[in-house]
């Protein structure tokens, strides 16, 4: 199996800063000593996920999650320990040596990765067929350019059931990984390819590494018009967007983005210097698509086909896009063309003029949505509609904008679509109140609070205080099973003569609701004193408890001891109050260092 040596892991950890890292998936602004910006992991409209620089650790005070570089990466890219480290060392330019044997689940990733691009190349190559070739020109009169077709790295699926399988059985991957790739089918007559005699496009993840396929035919057919890559564990459609990788910083600079649905109409604008562009793959647009899009821009323009069935698909993602704060706009295009056809037929320009023209969601819904707002019931079911979808929206400031926005459209007051509303949230909160309610955190006792104030502690710079923790503390005394989980993994550097390097203790925690945690606790180390008096009361004070409770505990057990007991027991109690007597003192003669 293939394994990374804990140097190169820690020579990655150190080569690659978080803020940098950080920033090439969220807008974060520096306030004073760390940095701000929206969380990409849930939806927010104020910025509560921050970046300490000098620990290089990151922390969402709104969903909780927090570490450091390398778990960003692994919960943004969704890549396993392993594979992280790989992804972080060719994002800095750091060779790592890896064995060539595969195993395990850590290395299914790294397969998969490996056999989608040398899927890609031989579809490139199947240009240079008899049948390729004719493909090649059929892109060029659908109004390509060779440099965009090499660009996005288009290719062709022969006309053969098994020209993939038959190269990669001769490959050393695992079966698992072949199994899992999403390139072959399981069939009565056995597995063939999935892509048969169709344009390939490879999908790219945000870094620009090949993940999946989708094949068109070329010509009118009976057979499906689009196949497409099945889910695999290196591809989730509703977290990927067709061309991110080749648009993303176009997207930043011009701080807004096209959506298109099909791939020729991403190609056809990209081609036209529509840069800013990017088209869903395979699915319908999703919360994960928004929440995805917020990394780079909240300005969307969604410029969907203009038939029945493209203008009802934009409305849709109007108000998914409203829901999760971003300002969206639709394109008002041609009635039956879509952008492919209409850039290339008139170019660049009709396009652009038509994003300057866009509609908001709530007029382009009540234009586009089939009502007839002349009649009281049409502009009833378009309240109605409306409403339901800004229910939704969580922000209260963003909500109430909208209600604005609705009022104007339809001549109604806000106070009676605010009264609808409600009655439309608390009919959804009825429902809600049948379900199964969640539990309740329970409020934290001083005591509590006090053993987190303990583990900060043993991240202070002063030697003393971290030995006196080290030499006293006996771990018994720690009654949250969290943060004694924690200090197992913290004790063995508190004698070292630096403090413990958060990020470091951060990837040696492999549970990753206290990993969160811990990045809460610590993003602020530096508003702590850390002096040695902090650290006696702590102890003093955690010694206490756990010996009063053990009196208290040690009282009820004499109340049902049988005279045989009752001795010893006694001996325990006076023993813990004079133990509680003369807590102070052991402490009186600790010497500093």
């Amino acid at each position: 199996m293939a394994r990374i040596s804990e140097q190169t892991i820690e020579k990655v950890r150190s080569g690659s800063d978080i803020v940098e890292v950080i920033q090439g998936y969220v807008q974060i602004k520096q306030r004073g000593r760390n940095f701000f910006g929206l969380c990409p992991f849930h939806n927010e409209k104020t910025p509560s996920f921050s970046v300490n620089s000098d620990k290089q650790i990151f922390k969402c005070f709104g969903c909780g999650l927090g570490g450091g570089v390398i778990n960003f990466i692994m919960e943004i890219e969704k890549l396993e320990f392993k594979d992280s480290i790989i992804f972080l060392a060719e994002h800095s330019g750091i060779e790592i040596e890896l064995s060539q044997s595969y195993g395990g689940a850590n290395d299914i990733v790294q397969q998969l990765l490996t056999i989608h691009e040398q899927a890609s190349k031989i579809f490139i190559d199947n240009f240079n067929t008899d049948s390729g070739k004719k493909i090649y020109s059929h892109l060029l009169k659908r109004g390509l350019t060779k440099e965009t077709i090499k660009m996005f790295s288009l290719g062709y699926s022969v006309n053969e059931t098994q020209q993939l399988l038959k190269y990669f059985q001769d490959q050393k991957y695992s079966s698992d990984a072949l199994l899992k790739c999403g390139l072959f089918v399981d069939t009565k007559k056995g597995y063939i390819d999935r892509f048969k005699s169709r344009i390939i496009f490879p999908i790219h993840n945000p870094t620009g590494k090949t993940i999946a396929f989708s094949g068109r035919i070329f010509k009118d057919s009976k057979i499906a018009k689009y196949v497409n890559s099945p889910e695999t564990p290196i591809y989730h459609k509703s977290n990927v967007l067709y061309g991110l990788h080749e648009s993303k910083h176009h997207i930043r600079t011009l701080k807004s983005a096209v959506v298109v649905e099909g791939y020729f109409d991403y190609l056809q604008l990209f081609q036209s210097g529509i840069n800013n562009v990017v088209a869903i793959s395979g699915t319908a647009f999703t919360d994960k698509h928004a929440q995805l899009l917020r990394r780079y821009t909240n300005n969307i323009f969604l410029a969907y086909d203009g038939d029945k069935a493209g203008i009802a698909a934009a409305i849709k993602a109007g108000y998914i896009l409203l829901r999760h704060g971003h300002d969206a706009k639709i394109l008002n295009l041609p009635k039956d063309i879509d952008p492919d056809d209409w850039v290339h037929k008139e170019g660049a320009d009709p396009f652009k003029e038509a994003m300057k023209n866009s509609s908001n969601i709530l007029d382009f819904h009540m234009n586009n949505g089939q009502f007839d707002i002349s009649e009281e019931s049409g502009k009833f079911n378009f309240i109605e509609e409306a409403l339901n979808e800004i229910s939704q929206i969580n922000d209260s400031v963003y909500r109430e904008l909208q209600i604005q926005s609705l009022s104007s459209i339809v001549q109604v007051s806000e106070n009676s679509i605010y009264e609808k509303l409600n009655n439309i949230i608390n009919s959804k909160n009825r429902y809600k109140s049948n379900e199964k309610k969640s539990s309740v955190s329970e409020l934290k006792s001083s005591i509590n609070l006090l053993q987190e104030e303990l583990i900060k502690l043993c991240f202070v710079k002063d030697l003393n205080v971290r030995s006196l923790i080290f030499n006293h503390l006996d771990k018994n005394w720690i009654t949250v099973q969290k943060l004694e989980e924690l200090y197992d993994i913290i004790y063995i550097h508190l004698k070292s003569e630096h403090p413990p390097i958060v990020s470091i203790i951060l990837n040696e925690i492999k549970d990753s609701e206290e990993r969160s945690f811990l990045s809460g606790l610590l993003f602020d180390l530096e508003d702590i004193e850390g002096s040695m008096k902090m650290a006696k009361d702590c102890l003093i004070r955690l010694e206490e408890h756990y010996l009063k409770n053990k009196h208290i505990n040690l009282r009820e057990k004499l109340k049902s001891e049988t005279d045989k007991n009752i001795n010893d027991t006694i001996n325990e109690i006076s023993i813990i109050e004079n133990s509680l007597k003369d807590i102070t003192l052991k402490y009186d003669d600790v010497k500093e260092i």
